[in-house]
């Protein structure tokens, strides 16, 4: 297994081709994590846009498909929140997932002056798709943690989102 060679100093961990042996016992300070964070992030990253260039989707998109999946219609103003996004920045990327026909605006039931955005058949077809491209990035991610392992970091993982958005908020 590899990490940053020397987390102590990141810039001469990134001119090293920002790998290196690394020894789980040695102590970890807080640098020592929040690199091996952004490396595991990169990775993630650069895994499953390798898959999604076999799709008709650009980085990100396959997360709006994944949030329509699970919420159903929303707004775009909703949907940016949900993404973690700007408004401008989700209205955007929704028009071009309209363009290329994987969502649809629908009007309000409730509310004529409301617009939500939903999946298309083909969105919802290809929100399936990349489920399993996560799926299988997943796998081979994780492949050497326990079960055990695997329920530790994830909640240790929100736990830090959780702190450093809290941290932004102040």
């Amino acid at each position: 297994m590899t990490t940053p060679s020397d987390t102590a100093d990141p810039a001469g961990a990134a001119d090293a081709g920002g790998h290196g042996e690394w020894s789980p016992d040695a102590p970890a300070d807080e640098a020592d994590v929040l690199i091996a964070l952004r490396f595991a992030e990169r990775a993630t990253r650069k895994a499953i846009a390798e898959e999604l260039a076999g799709t008709v989707l650009h980085t990100g998109q396959e997360l709006v498909l994944a949030k329509l999946l699970h919420h159903g219609s929303l707004p775009v103003a909703r949907l940016a929140k949900v993404l973690d996004v700007e408004v401008p920045t989700a209205t955007k990327t929704t028009q071009r997932m309209e363009a290329a026909g994987l969502v649809r605006r629908v009007k309000s039931t409730t509310d004529a002056r409301q617009v939500g955005i939903e999946l298309t058949d083909r969105g919802v077809e290809l929100a399936h798709t990349v489920q399993e491209i996560y799926d299988r990035a997943g796998r081979r991610a994780l492949a050497q943690l326990t079960p055990e392992d695997r329920r530790l970091l994830r909640n240790l993982l929100w736990t830090i989102t959780g702190t450093l958005e809290d941290l932004t908020h102040l």
